[in-house]
């Protein structure tokens, strides 16, 4: 039997090693991760709709081998890519969740940029966020207190994301790409009654670097490269090509187009169109968005309009077939519009085909908004305006696929509607 002092030895030895193999087996074998989950619908006034993403590196193939789990996020803009492909996405906490469905929304990809990067605001886009294809695509983070602009991109669907920073305070209104290295960001500044300070920035490695190719700090108009005027605050920006760039400035006289035809550098006032618009005599508070081609010649501009004596909201477009140079007005046969609806314009597929959706009914025109034809009353669309009554977007790709985000932004809920023929019913993606 060992003695006293062996047995305090051996206790001593004892306390010294069951710690030490306790520490060593907390380090060398962790809890392995949860796998994903359905997430539960909760009331939080970030959520509202539930997708199906895939594992990133399942390369966005809807089958029984592919890692899926369900989400709750809210939606707040989207850009239809073709009859398959789209982007949907929303701000929560300050970082942008993007998302990427290449399977008609049955599955999506989560392409967000680092959370690290934080936004203040939702982008809408065009003005913030912009894609050539499903692979090549650009985010603006615009500055927001201490922190400055800057661009993410992309050059694989969002599975890496790039970031160049723009060394100026001022507000990005349009971003456009013609290819997957030129691009232009037009920013403002000094914005007060309807006078703003403008600046035109130029990519040609897929948005690394920008020169500035257009300022108007001081309005020459007799100069070779004459610039934006100040007068006037930008309704959009958009190009046809390398050179060819359209500009419409919203002044309180009616609206005014300006083209480019050096890449952006010089912009000239399109004076048949300020012609046209002030033969609009029945109107007032005209006001154009962006202009938006079809194809390389064919393309149209939404035009809003006030009455004297009534309250709401009359829609009208220009439209064009010889790629601007010169544009043919027509007057929408839908009445006045009002309620919370009536400044979102109609949207047109081509130069003869549009919808628009009044009340729960879905309007929709083949002789370019002369005549529009309600379509039956599909019950999910009902039901869902009834739930979400403030119309995002509507959006169609070709003649049976189109999107639809509506929302109850006093809630901070939306949700994303499909119809694959041609509006006639809908469901939730």
């Amino acid at each position: 039997m060992p003695s006293a002092g062996a047995r305090h030895k051996i206790l001593r030895t004892l306390f010294i090693l069951i710690p030490a193999a306790l520490i060593l087996a907390s380090c060398s074998s962790p809890k392995p991760e949860p796998s994903p989950s359905p997430v539960l619908p909760s009331a939080s006034p970030e959520e509202g709709q539930t997708i199906t993403l895939i594992t990133p590196d399942a390369s966005n193939i809807d089958s029984s081998k592919t890692s899926k789990y369900q989400i709750q996020t809210r939606l707040t803009d989207f850009e239809l890519m073709s009859g398959t492909e789209g982007l949907a996405w929303g701000v929560t906490r300050n970082s942008l969740r993007l998302y990427m469905t290449r399977d008609n929304g049955k599955t999506w990809s989560n392409i967000s940029p680092s959370s690290t990067v934080q936004f203040s605001s939702n982008p809408v886009y065009g003005k913030d966020i912009f894609f050539t294809d499903p692979s090549n695509g650009w985010i603006i983070r615009q500055s927001f207190g201490m922190m400055e602009t800057v661009v993410l991109r992309t050059r694989d669907g969002g599975a890496t994301w790039k970031v160049s920073s723009l060394n100026q305070g001022s507000d990005i209104r349009s971003i456009y790409f013609v290819s997957a290295l030129k691009g232009w960001l037009l920013a403002t500044w000094d914005s007060e009654d309807e006078h703003e300070s403008k600046a035109l920035y130029k990519t040609e490695d897929g948005g690394a670097t920008w020169k500035t190719v257009m300022q108007n700090d001081q309005y020459m108009p007799n100069s070779p490269h004459p610039a934006l005027p100040v007068a006037g605050e930008t309704g959009g920006l958009v190009f046809r090509d390398f050179n060819h760039g359209l500009n419409i400035l919203n002044r309180s006289d009616g609206p005014e187009l300006y083209h480019s035809f050096d890449g952006g550098a010089g912009w000239r006032k399109d004076t048949s169109f300020s012609s046209d618009i002030k033969k609009l005599t029945d109107y007032e508070k005209i006001n154009a968005g962006t202009p938006h081609f079809f194809s390389f010649n064919n393309g149209w501009i939404p035009v809003s309009a006030g009455k004297k004596g009534q309250d709401g909201t009359f829609w009208g477009g220009y439209f064009t077939a010889d790629g601007g140079s010169s544009w043919k007005y027509v007057s929408f046969n839908l009445g006045i519009q009002t309620g919370t609806n009536a400044d979102i314009p109609p949207t047109f597929l081509n130069n003869t085909t549009g919808w628009r959706l009044i009340g729960n009914l879905l309007y929709r025109t083949d002789d370019q908004g002369k005549v529009w034809k309600a379509l039956s009353t599909s019950s999910v669309l009902k039901s869902k305006l009834a739930e979400y009554p403030e119309i995002v977007k509507l959006q169609f790709i070709d003649e049976e696929t189109g999107w639809l985000l509506i929302e109850k932004s006093e809630d901070k809920r939306s949700i994303l509607l499909q119809t694959t023929d041609g509006g006639l019913s809908w469901h939730v993606m």
